[in-house]
């Protein structure tokens, strides 16, 4: 292994309390295996430490899910002084855990910070009750607020919170409350997803009986105009379609990699990494991710080698979901072709009709060409 960016460690937590009917990450809720998880991602961790070069620096690690926030602050400790005798770790690296707030309490908070994690993501959702119980989370509304207020008892400066709309039921005003509620408390971070019924899960199978009834299109444009209206007449940064920031100092940096094909090194059932232009995946199975690295056996359930095609689309796809577009120069020099030269008619059509715009050596999308991100993605992979 060898590159010249800094790339990031991801880690996933396949633990939940409950499964939430909207949610395809890998889960499971049978808790009794923790110990056993923990000691086959020593063994994984290990694995790839050997291959690494200690010149490599990493400077952010998130610890995802799942909900992580379900281990106790002594095996996160663990981990992470596993992941820092391993690889060689920024001192000023950003290292976030997310957190259900139905799982952590002031002191909980107060010793994942003292075990290294220095900034927290906060799956909050709605801070409506009606709407937490529709989503299955199992946390309530004021637990929601607690945790927001504890975390900032427990001394955490870098605090994002979790937001989904095209709810459901939703008014356009019930979204505009959520969104003036929190920026109340004032997070370096607000992220703000569109509901997606993703295949095989329990609100798919109930969409397709009739019994969950969402918003269409235009009315999810409408929730994602008013986001960007409030957020940003707040001072908050609209860095990428779906996240905002107070300054780009509280950016997500390890979110940012994926963005911007940064490679990074994924551990834990279902997680995936990228590196040297190759991608690969673990197992969707706790059980088969411990038997594999208890044996020594990789826990990959598929890798790719991805050629200059691939890297330029997912490039485009990437890079366009973000407020800095495409850098034309930097593209160019790394696929040794001309962006301009080679979309240009795409990019004619797209500027014409005010999807997208190009200055100081960048091609980036208009707010109305975020609107319909995947559909322009697609527009380039012809």
């Amino acid at each position: 292994m060898g590159n010249t960016f800094r790339p990031g460690l991801y880690l996933h937590i396949p633990f939940c309390q409950s499964k939430c009917g909207y949610c395809d990450f890998y889960s499971v809720t049978d808790l009794s295996l923790r110990t056993d998880f923990i000691n086959a991602l020593k063994n994984e961790i290990a694995i790839y430490a050997d291959k690494a070069s200690k010149e490599i620096v990493f400077d952010t690690i998130y610890i995802g899910g799942g909900t992580p926030s379900l281990l106790t602050p002594g095996e996160t400790a663990e981990i992470l002084n596993i992941i820092t005798r391993s690889f060689t770790i920024d001192p000023g690296a950003e290292i976030t855990l997310e957190i259900n707030p139905g799982t952590a309490d002031l002191d909980k908070l107060r010793d994942f910070r003292s075990a290294g994690i220095n900034r927290l993501s906060l799956g909050i959702q709605s801070f409506s009750n009606t709407y937490l119980q529709l989503l299955q989370r199992i946390h309530t509304a004021e637990q929601a607020r607690e945790v927001i207020i504890n975390s900032r008892k427990a001394g955490y400066l870098n605090l994002g919170l979790d937001f989904i709309y095209g709810l459901p039921g939703q008014s356009r005003q019930d979204w505009q409350q959520t969104l003036r509620s929190a920026i109340e408390y004032q997070p370096e971070h607000i992220s703000a997803y569109s509901l997606i019924i993703e295949p095989d899960t329990p609100f798919y199978w109930k969409k397709q009986n009739g019994e969950l009834r969402i918003p269409g299109d235009d009315r999810v444009a409408d929730y994602f105009k008013d986001t960007r209206e409030i957020l940003c007449a707040a001072q908050y940064n609209h860095y990428e379609i779906s996240n905002y920031s107070r300054s780009d100092d509280f950016k997500s940096r390890h979110n940012s990699k994926y963005w911007d094909h940064t490679p990074y090194l994924g551990f834990g059932p279902s997680a995936h990494s990228f590196w040297q232009n190759c991608r690969w995946g673990n197992q969707r199975s706790l059980i088969r991710y411990i038997r594999n690295l208890n044996a020594n056996l990789p826990a990959t359930a598929f890798r790719e080698e991805l050629d200059d095609s691939q890297l330029i689309t997912e490039h485009i796809m990437l890079a366009l979901r973000t407020d800095q577009g495409i850098c034309i120069s930097k593209f160019n020099a790394r696929y040794n072709l001309s962006f301009l030269d080679q979309f240009h008619s795409t990019i004619i059509r797209l500027t014409a009709s005010d999807y997208g715009r190009i200055a100081e050596d960048r091609f980036y999308l208009t707010e109305k060409g975020m609107l319909v991100c995947d559909e322009i993605t697609l527009a380039f992979s012809k």
